[in-house]
């Protein structure tokens, strides 16, 4: 029996050893990071990356585990909520989508406050912060460690229009208030659709057209069911790095400092990424036949016109917090 124990107690004192090392290796913080976004598109694979980083940087102690759409039973206007009460640890939230939480950060939301990626991480990231921050600790306990912004919101057709005229009696997919509204003023109508169900209805021919930046555009093949971009540069989705803020308080000093090095590291590379990415989308998207129009200046002062009043409206219903964020917004990216 001895040939038979002594391999046998060889490969228990293995499984023991690997075990241990494992254990050994076993991260000492893990949060859960959810992102809307699905798994192969653009941001979440900065998301991962990020991850990533931390991860090494800490020398495997802090894993943050990155969930993208359909991985966890939330969807966009859940992310804040879902980071407060600490469902996970961290989220992208887009403030666009939980503007029924916080209406009082969706300035970058009003029609042409700001449509400049590098103006917006030059300027205007750093001059609202503190009062991005203020507003998410005082209704949520959550925090920001990060703001960044996802390329111009531009308007994707079924049919291609010759002008801002051609946009009466429109239904188009709009997935904040301002974009419904300003599709309600040019005399169509604004559709709520999520992200998962925009390409079946522009296939059934629900909505005529949808609201998105080029990246996710091209992520979502609106090539295959959309002729024409109009390339209006309405706004720069703002996303934010929200953070359950007493799970970062719970982070070991060294880890805390970590995360927060890495999310200032991290945000020129999303900026670089993403302004990269949407010339890249552009080109592809026009090589896959989709028509790119570029309204003249005429044209776009009559979007501009058109949309104004949305701005005093939205100050005078949210307050002092709003109305700053707005003329900071336009200050920094005039």
């Amino acid at each position: 029996m001895k040939w038979i124990v002594r391999p046998l107690a060889r490969a228990c004192i293995a499984a023991a050893a690997l075990a241990a090392g494992s254990a050994a290796m076993a991260a000492e913080v893990e949060w859960k990071f959810y992102t809307y976004f699905a798994a192969n598109d653009k941001p979440t694979e900065l998301h991962k990356a990020f991850a990533d980083d931390v991860l090494k940087a800490s020398n495997q102690r802090f894993h943050i585990r990155v969930f993208a759409s359909g991985e966890l039973p939330y969807k966009a206007p859940d992310v804040l909520r879902a980071v407060a009460t600490n469902q996970v640890q961290m989220g992208d939230v887009a403030l666009g989508f939980v503007a029924g939480d916080v209406p009082e950060l969706n300035a970058f939301a009003m029609p042409f406050s700001c449509t400049s990626m590098e103006k917006f991480y030059d300027k205007a990231a750093p001059a609202v912060a503190a009062d991005v921050d203020g507003v998410l600790t005082r209704k949520f306990k959550t925090r920001s460690i990060m703001q960044w912004v996802m390329p111009p919101q531009q308007l994707w057709l079924v049919k291609p229009v010759s002008g801002i005229d051609g946009l009466k009696n429109l239904k188009v997919r709009s997935w904040n208030r301002e974009q419904a509204e300003m599709m309600k003023l040019l005399g169509g109508s604004g559709v709520t659709i999520t992200p998962a169900e925009v390409i079946p209805a522009l296939q059934r021919g629900v909505v005529d057209g949808a609201f998105t930046a080029a990246v996710p555009a091209l992520d979502w093949k609106f090539n295959e069911v959309t002729k024409m971009g109009y390339m209006i540069n309405l706004t720069l989705a703002h996303q934010v790095f929200a953070v359950n803020e007493q799970e970062l308080n719970k982070l070991p000093a060294d880890l805390r400092k970590l995360l927060l090095d890495k999310a200032a590291e991290w945000a020129p590379k999303y900026r670089q990424a993403l302004i990269e990415a949407d010339r890249n989308a552009r080109k592809t998207l026009a090589e896959k036949g989709v028509t790119l129009r570029e309204p003249p200046p005429e044209e776009m002062e009559k979007f501009r016109a058109v949309t104004r009043p949305m701005w005093k409206e939205w100050t005078d219903k949210n307050g002092p917090i709003a109305e700053k964020m707005l003329n900071t917004a336009l200050e920094s990216c005039r």
